[in-house]
């Protein structure tokens, strides 16, 4: 082979890239078309629903297994409540009678549930499970829906009044908007914060309006009972229940709501080995097989008609594919021209051609581009977020600059998760319990742990 066809080879193997990068440019725009859709309905104001003139009663699940360190923040936040105590009881789940957020629990007068089925049942999943079994057995109380948070969580005193308010409207499931207890802490809370602020305000504020739908996040919602009655347990078990219950109201037809005038407060990872964590659980969670959910069988809830409901399951099952393909492509083609440019440099010190100079100098350049490119997506993806969700973020410049800069490595951890579980099968099943700290350092969160005046 001449230098000259050695040189066209190297070329022509950068144009492949390029083209790929088009071919997903395509794809994107093809398929993503309620993109457009959902940025607009971010935009717009959020609607108050109007007072709730019913109470329902809810049952608050809480599971915390060994949450010492936070419990009281989440307890005392739920104490202090506007909603009628006479219509919610909460319940804390754990593992062991000797857990000491048992005696935190009991302080506060709510119920402990200690779990009894642990046998390869360590999901939070599980342990909801078996709190709606313990609930079910009460003689005295019965409940309309079950609210889920975690023990890290800080609840607005007015979340459960508001959620009311969704209930009255006739909603099965609803949810508000997550706000975080550090998200300016450093770079990768605040990573953590702008994804999750993107998932709220722009996917789940979207498919509400359009759809009646939303993507649970975590916790933070309620369910309708009669939807775990009907199934006969809380079969949402996985690593990634939330997504296994957004799926089920999709395929079901399922009314939900999201209403992020109603917020509480999550704790966000300060580490990036704990976000990888987090990550590898998400990702295998979310592909994870999941069938029983997508059964287009009774019971249907008959939120939406037939031809708009097709095209909300068409947009929930499309929608991450074009997002993947175009992140994959242009981080292959940048990885791959970069290595063609490595390859490709003793050539140039071999042969003086300008021609391989020339081409040489080509390959460095696509390489660049593509890698400022795929920066480029992320930081405007980051910039979009923090213009509908910093009303509730509150970052100041120079927590959105870091954020903007970072955000694309945060988001290369994705493709991490995947290799790692790839490598590491345990990994896909294990759950490692994320350690939080109980430091809350948002001004609003301080606020519904420390105004007594609403104290019960």
């Amino acid at each position: 082979m001449s230098i000259e066809e050695i040189a066209e080879w190297f070329l022509s193997s950068s144009d492949y890239y390029f083209y790929s990068v088009l071919l997903a440019l395509l794809i994107f725009v093809l398929l993503l078309w309620y993109f457009f859709a959902y940025f607009c309905y971010s935009l717009t104001k959020d609607k108050v629903l109007p007072k709730g003139t019913k109470k329902y009663r809810y049952a608050v699940f809480v599971p915390a297994r060994n949450e010492d360190k936070v419990i009281g923040n989440c307890l005392k936040s739920l104490k202090m409540q506007t909603y009628d105590p006479n219509y919610f009881d909460v319940y804390v789940i754990v593992e062991s009678k000797n857990d000491p957020t048992v005696k935190i629990t009991k302080k506060y007068g709510y119920f402990s549930i200690i779990r009894k089925d642990l046998v390869n049942k360590r999901t939070k999943g599980y342990a909801l499970d078996e709190a709606y079994k313990y609930i079910n057995e009460l003689k005295d109380k019965t409940y309309d829906s079950i609210i889920v948070f975690d023990a890290d969580n800080v609840v607005a005193n007015d979340y459960i009044d508001l959620l009311n308010d969704v209930k009255n409207q006739g909603f099965k499931v609803g949810m508000g908007f997550r706000n975080f207890t550090n998200s300016t802490k450093n770079w990768v809370s605040a990573c953590s914060a702008t994804l999750f602020g993107y998932m709220n305000q722009f996917t789940s504020k979207g498919r509400s309006q359009v759809f009646k739908k939303l993507t649970l996040i975590g916790t933070g919602y309620y369910i309708d009972k009669d939807i775990i009655d009907a199934e006969g347990g809380w079969i949402f078990n996985g690593m990634t229940e939330d997504v296994e219950i957004t799926r089920y109201c999709y395929y079901h037809n399922i009314s939900m709501k999201y209403y992020p005038i109603a917020q509480y407060y999550d704790e966000q990872p300060e580490k990036f080995k704990v976000v990888h964590t987090q990550h590898i659980r998400w990702v295998w969670g979310y592909f994870a097989n999941k069938k029983r959910f997508s059964k287009k069988n009774n019971p249907d809830y008959k939120c939406l008609k037939k031809g708009a409901q097709n095209i909300s399951l068409f947009e929930y099952n499309v929608s991450i594919y074009p997002i993947v393909c175009i992140y994959v492509l242009l981080l292959l083609s940048a990885f791959a021209s970069f290595i063609v440019f490595l390859v490709s440099i003793p050539y140039t010190c071999i042969y003086e051609e300008f021609r391989v100079l020339d081409v040489t100098l080509t390959l460095g350049f696509y390489a660049l581009v593509y890698f400022v490119l795929l920066w480029g997506v992320f930081a405007f993806v980051a910039f979009i977020t923090i213009i509908i969700s910093n009303k509730f973020l509150h970052f100041n410049v120079r927590t959105s600059l870091k954020v903007m800069s970072t955000y694309v490595f945060f988001m290369f951890d994705f493709v991490l998760a995947v290799l790692d579980g790839l490598i590491h099968r345990y990994k896909r099943t294990s759950w490692d319990k994320v350690e939080h700290k109980g430091n809350v350092s948002n001004k609003k969160a301080l606020e519904q742990i420390n105004n007594e005046k609403r104290k019960k």
